[in-house]
């Protein structure tokens, strides 16, 4: 795996933490594993505890697709310890198809649009209410 797995910065006043890519490929459960102990510590040492809104740019990012499920249960902490909701944008279709996967085995949106500008608008809309975050099963 690439060293870092991932950048991202915390708005403390907006409450979204931005996540972007190196141009990286999880490969192995290892690779998955590392990457998401990397999120979750980023998230504790960084938001201290508070749920965040999380803003992830796909570009230059890829998964092993072999390893979704595993992704999924990796992704699962995430989910339902550091986030209020993950909304994503840009990747390519293959990258895309996958998070579509991953989060139906979550039984969660996934919430994954084509640009910045609308990721922020949906993150806007739920912060303001006029949009809901539908309950997981």
């Amino acid at each position: 795996m690439i060293e870092p797995s991932f950048f991202a910065t915390y708005d403390a006043a907006e409450n979204i933490v931005h996540v972007r890519f190196p141009k990286v490929h999880l490969e192995t459960r290892e690779d998955i594993r590392t990457h998401f102990d990397r999120v979750f510590g980023y998230w504790r040492d960084h938001c201290r505890g508070r749920k965040v809104y999380y803003v992830v740019n796909y570009d230059g990012f890829t998964v092993n697709l072999r390893e979704n499920d595993f992704y999924a249960q990796q992704m699962r902490r995430i989910v339902e310890e550091c986030a209020i909701t993950v909304v994503r944008y840009g990747g390519d279709p293959l990258q895309r198809t996958a998070a579509r996967l991953f989060n139906m085995k979550l039984h969660a949106p996934s919430r994954l649009y084509g640009s910045h500008e609308e990721a922020m608008a949906v993150v806007r809309a739920l912060k303001s209410g006029e949009m809901q975050i539908e309950a997981t099963a």
